[in-house]
């Protein structure tokens, strides 16, 4: 007896081309698994390293809400035996000094003193150049803008000047603009000696915060240091590692596994349509082997061992595809944001997991074929022809059953989108139908003749037909859906970033603001209103889970600005005693619920605060608290602002104002933002993203295409018999080419279509989701529509003319015997 194993390799690679195209079909799916589970684990990887980076292997620190102190308020840290290492800085707004003919805004600079630049509580990878704390630290990007190497000097307005000693990495701690565009809303960051910077700006014994790393007893230490700072300017927190504030990426991992899914469902499709189609063939070669003694468990065996073996060779070829695939998906993902971060590929761990899903999911998904080749009938499959259409019942209760799950549209809860999809998949046999007999002119004016029988041969093998196009469907309309959110979320990121900034522009200083400086800028004739913005920060606080996290907390009053949507009553509440409101995200990772107290780490203290309520803002994406400003100001400890809020009159902008702002406040002035800077940096990232959308749109199209070239395909091979007749009728090779074309150009017609509505569908439920708080508006994305029609239209028709030359090779006598 013949092994099993190479029975069943004769048996897949019996006709090469659907062995080839199935293949195919694994592995493209396998390879678009692979690069979501790489871009995944590495991008995670990315942030993970730079909030390290940004740590470093610091315990804690101590910092003012005055902005600097003087070096004897921390003699108990630096003499403490329990400090093992120590790094002081002092922060610094100054002005490069340039030739060309920059703004003030472009040219602004923070300068971070350190008395040590290559301490272990700092990590700086270096590119060029050494750490040796007499001269300047800039990263790559302001090396390459200012066109500086290592030894050339760099002048700053007022101050002085210093030579370059090392060119870095992008760090967080020296995140800089790349371009001069950028630099108009974000200042660059450098790094000098400590002393260097003290002597320029005449600050001598200053400084803005100490890092220092303890010993196993830093607890004690950090209590006690609590306490010795309590009613002080000087406060003491753990140094935490979370850049929530600054990345709110968490959307894009629901992106990778949703791509990761469409491509196991597509290309499991297209093995099952494989391994079913094969089955339905072979009824009578089984039954033939159960008489002759074989069991059932054989049988199931013979063709599990097909699947494996394509699983097998679709993995070993797809998941190197991926690798290749995961690396140039992460660098067109990084160009999406700002800075120049650098990645190390992680892709063993994603590799493993990639080939355990390849040789998995063809089984998964071929269970029923596998199962239902065993169980052959010996008796009835020898009597009975094979029947492969489905009855007329099947269609009613798939039709029903479809109209059923179609009313979650209605329903807002996430399992609506799967229960529309079901229905949709269901639907497809009358859509498939309809839509060819809406075509049917259109087909029959193009294609003459071979149309019309190309609408007649889609009924032959109804279900299967329409299943294809139904798969096709889906992929446009969850890519569509997904195109439609990131096109939308700009213009509600502006309204809720609008509704909630405070005003028109915000004024960051480095020392607080007095009442001389609020009473200049209310002198202002663009100026209406000027309210000042205290926000404590950065302050440690404990999820429910005992995670320690980091954010901001706003003091708001009801006469004040708008931070955040929410009613009067609020206001009302928190004033009542010491409590606090979280935004969404940071409700969402405290992990508690309404009611229940948090636990912080405020400049009095440890304090534990009941949470009022969760509320929509726009301030660092949700990441953030608020506090009413007494209690903020007494029981929490914090007394200072450093934000002003301006409000303007009509007909003016805060691009209008900047460069006055830092000439009359240049001494102390460290940031002008305004409420178009903060829209342009929120939603440029999703900007981005629409490219990789359309990326994907054409590849998740493209790896449908397979599955419709497959479907033909075995349409094709099973009515060999009836064109071997049509060619003995007189049928030309032409005419049967355009036939099997017209059916793949009805099938991708009727896919396109069908997911072009559905993704309306979803679009529609989406919008009208509560969850959701109106969001995301419908609206249709009309460029991806009608790149979807093109792809899905042309690559059907390159489906559809691989099936096509197959049909009209067909030899005329030997199809006539074999029928």
């Amino acid at each position: 007896m013949l092994n099993m194993w190479r029975i069943s390799w004769r048996n897949i690679t019996q006709n090469k081309k659907r062995f080839f195209i199935s293949l195919l079909g694994i592995i493209l799916g396998i390879a678009f698994v692979t690069s979501m589970l790489i871009a995944d684990k590495t991008t995670n990887d990315v942030f993970n390293y730079y909030e390290e980076m940004y740590v470093a292997n610091a315990d804690y620190w101590v910092l003012s809400d005055e902005h600097t102190y003087s070096e004897d308020v921390v003699s108990s840290v630096l003499t403490s035996p329990i400090v093992t290492e120590t790094m002081l800085a002092l922060d610094k707004q100054a002005f490069f000094e340039l030739e060309g003919d920059q703004s003030l805004n472009q040219r602004s600079v923070r300068i971070t003193g350190v008395n040590d630049q290559s301490s272990s509580l700092l990590k700086l990878p270096v590119i060029e150049g050494s750490l040796d704390n007499e001269g300047l630290v800039i990263t790559k990007a302001v090396a390459n803008l200012l066109n500086k190497n290592v030894g050339d000097t760099i002048r700053f307005t007022d101050l002085g000047e210093a030579k370059v000693s090392a060119i870095v990495e992008y760090t967080q701690l020296l995140a800089s603009p790349s371009n001069w565009e950028r630099a108009e809303s974000t200042s660059f960051r450098i790094m000098a000696p400590l002393e260097l910077l003290q002597e320029w700006t005449g600050m001598e014994d200053k400084l803005s915060y100490v890092r220092f790393q303890t010993t196993e007893e830093g607890e004690k230490l950090f209590q006690s240091l609590q306490e010795e700072f309590r009613n002080s300017n000087v406060y003491v927190q753990p140094v935490v590692a979370d850049d929530r504030q600054s990345n709110d990426i968490g959307g894009l991992y629901t992106f990778f596994y949703l791509i990761a899914g469409l491509s196991m469902f597509i290309s499991g499709f297209i093995v099952f349509n494989m391994i079913y189609t094969s089955v339905m063939e072979r009824k009578k070669d089984f039954a033939i082997m159960k008489s002759f003694g074989y069991l059932q468990s054989s049988v199931s065996k013979l063709i599990l061992i097909e699947v494996l073996l394509l699983g097998l060779i679709g993995t070993a070829v797809g998941v190197p595809i991926g690798i290749w695939l995961g690396d140039m998906f992460m660098q067109t993902l990084l160009s999406v944001f700002e800075f120049d971060m650098v990645y190390t590929l992680n892709w063993k761990i994603p590799a493993l997991t990639a080939v355990v899903i390849g040789i998995l999911f063809p089984v998964v998904s071929s269970l029923f074929p596998i199962y239902n080749a065993g169980k052959t009938s010996v008796l009835l499959t020898l009597k009975m022809e094979n029947q492969t259409q489905s009855s007329r019942s099947l269609y009613i209760v798939r039709a029903v059953l479809g109209v059923g799950l179609l009313a979650f549209v209605f329903i807002d809860h996430p399992i609506s989108y799967l229960a529309i999809l079901a229905s949709i998949i269901l639907l497809f046999p009358l859509l498939l139908l309809g839509l060819s007999w809406i075509f049917r002119p259109i087909i029959k004016i193009s294609f003459g003749y071979s149309g019309s029988l190309a609408t007649q041969s889609l009924t032959k093998q109804l279900n299967r037909n329409a299943n294809t196009a139904a798969i096709l469907a889906v992929g446009i309309a969850v890519i569509l859906l997904l195109s439609a959110v990131i096109e939308s979320a700009p213009e509600s990121y502006e309204n809720e970033i609008r509704n909630t900034y405070g005003g028109d522009l915000r004024v960051s200083s480095e020392a607080p603001w007095s009442n001389q400086d609020r009473e200049k800028l209310l002198s202002y004739d663009a100026v209406v209103t000027v309210d000042p913005l205290t926000e404590a920060t950065p302050i440690t606080w404990v999820t429910t889970d005992g995670e320690m996290r980091q954010f901001s907390i706003f003091a708001v009053d009801e006469e004040g600005p708008t931070l955040f949507e929410s009613s009067n009553n609020l206001y009302y509440e928190l004033a009542k005693e010491p409590s606090v409101i979280l935004g969404e995200r940071a409700f969402d990772e405290w992990g508690g619920n309404i009611g229940e107290y948090i636990y912080i780490n405020t400049p009095s203290g440890k304090q534990q605060l009941e949470v009022l309520d969760v509320v929509k803002t726009s301030n660092y994406s949700g990441y953030v608290a608020f506090m009413d400003e007494n209690h903020l100001n007494n029981e929490f400890g914090w007394a200072n602002h450093f934000d002003m809020l301006l409000t303007l009159n009509d007909g003016y902008t805060g691009e209008q104002l900047r460069n006055q702002l830092w000439l009359d406040f240049s001494t102390h002035l460290s940031k002008v933002e305004t409420v178009e800077d903060e829209i342009k940096t929120t939603t440029s990232a999703l900007t981005g993203m629409n490219e990789l959308i359309l990326i994907m749109l054409v590849l998740i199209i493209g790896l449908a295409s397979i599955g419709t070239a497959n479907t033909l395909l075995m349409n094709t091979l099973e009515r060999t018999s009836e064109i071997g007749t049509m060619r003995a009728l007189g049928f030309t090779k032409q005419q049967v080419k355009k036939m099997i074309i017209g059916e793949g150009l009805l099938i991708g017609l009727s896919g396109v279509i069908g997911g072009i509505i559905s993704g309306v569908v979803l679009l529609y439920t989406t919008s009208q989701s509560e969850m959701l708080g109106g969001f995301i508006s419908f609206q249709l994305p009309l460029g991806n529509i009608i790149l979807a029609l093109i792809a899905g239209v042309s690559l059907s028709l390159f489906a559809s003319w691989i099936s096509s030359t197959t049909a009209s090779k067909i030899n005329i006598i030997s199809s006539l015997k074999e029928g």
